[in-house]
C-alpha cells in the first residue's frame, strides 16, 4: 500500500510538495540492511533517545482537568457530576493511554534537503564511512506501492514541550510534533503503528523487537548515494561494488563538504 496522501479523512498531517528533496544520513552497516533485505527500518518511538518523543506537552494534564471541569461546572455535560479526584484519574488514564501508543507507533526519519548538513553528518553516519541516500517525497511514496502496511507522512513541527501545547486530541500529534532543539533536521517522518488487542503487540513476531521492517523498491527510493566527506576510493569503489552486485541503479557522488 502506497503512502496514505492528505486528505480530509486523515489525521492533521503537515504533507510535504511531492517535488521535496529529502536526505537520510546512514552508517554501512545500516546501508546494507537496506540493500539487502529490501526493508526500511521503522523504530518503535519508546525507544528513541529523545524522551520527549510521543509525550504530552507539559500544560496538557491542566488543560484536560480545567476543560472536564468547564465541561461539568459550566455546560452540565456529564449526567453524574464527577468529582475532582474521578476528574484526576480519568486525565491520567487518558496519558496512560498515550503512552502505551508509543510502543506500537514506528517512526522512520528522513531531513528535508537543502545542502548537506554537517551536524547530520556528525550525528547519524560516520565522516569516513558513512553515507547519504537522497530522494524525493515521491520517490518516497512510490517506493512503498507494493507495500501492505498502512504509512503516514509528515513535516515535523517543533515546539517548546514546557511551553507550547498541541491538539491533545489526535492520538497522532504527539508524533508529529518533537523538542524544539532538534529543530536543526527539518525532519520529514514515515509514521507506521502495528495496534493489536487492547492497543497492544507482540514485538517476538519481528525480526528486531524494537521496531518493524517494512518492504520498499530501492530502485524507486534512491536517486543518489553521496560518500561522507573523509570518505577514500576503497569506500567509493564498495558501494559501487554493493550497487552493481544488487542490481541498483542510484547515483554516487562524493560529498560537497571540505576539510
Amino acid at each position: 500500500m502506497p503512502i496514505i496522501r492528505k486528505s480530509i479523512t486523515t489525521p492533521r498531517f503537515i504533507e510535504p510538495e511531492t517535488t521535496t528533496e529529502i536526505a537520510r544520513y546512514i552508517n554501512l552497516e545500516k546501508f546494507l540492511s537496506l540493500v539487502i533485505n529490501k526493508q526500511i527500518f521503522f523504530c518503535r518511538t519508546d525507544k528513541l533517545e529523545d524522551k520527549y518523543e510521543g509525550t504530552l506537552p507539559k500544560l496538557s494534564k491542566s488543560i484536560l482537568i480545567k476543560w472536564y471541569k468547564h465541561m461539568r461546572d459550566n455546560e452540565n455535560y456529564f449526567t453524574i457530576p464527577m468529582p475532582d479526584n474521578k476528574i484526576e484519574e480519568i486525565v491520567s488514564e487518558s496519558i496512560e493511554f498515550r503512552n502505551k501508543l508509543k510502543a506500537i507507533t514506528c517512526v522512520n526519519c528522513w531531513n528535508e534537503y537543502n545542502g548537506e548538513s554537517y551536524a547530520l553528518w556528525k550525528i547519524y553516519s560516520k565522516l569516513d564511512q558513512g553515507l547519504m541516500i537522497k530522494s524525493t517525497y515521491q520517490n518516497l511514496i512510490n517506493s512503498f506501492t507494493n507495500s501492505d502496511e498502512v504509512i503516514f507522512c509528515s513535516k515535523i513541527n517543533y515546539i517548546d514541550y514546557e511551553k507550547d501545547r498541541f491538539d491533545i486530541g489526535d492520538i497522532f500529534a504527539p508524533f508529529v510534533n518533537k523538542y524544539i532543539g532538534y529543530s536543526f533536521e527539518s525532519e520529514i517522518r514515515l509514521i507506521h503503528q502495528t495496534p493489536d488487542q487492547n492497543y497492544e503487540y507482540d514485538w517476538n513476531k519481528e525480526k528486531c523487537v524494537k521496531g518493524k521492517m517494512i518492504n520498499v523498491n530501492l530502485n524507486e527510493l534512491i536517486n543518489e548515494v553521496v560518500i561522507s566527506p573523509q570518505a577514500d576510493n576503497n569506500f567509493l569503489k564498495l558501494i559501487n561494488e554493493i550497487k552493481l552486485e544488487h542490481k541498483l541503479s542510484y547515483k554516487i557522488s562524493r560529498s560537497n563538504l571540505k576539510f
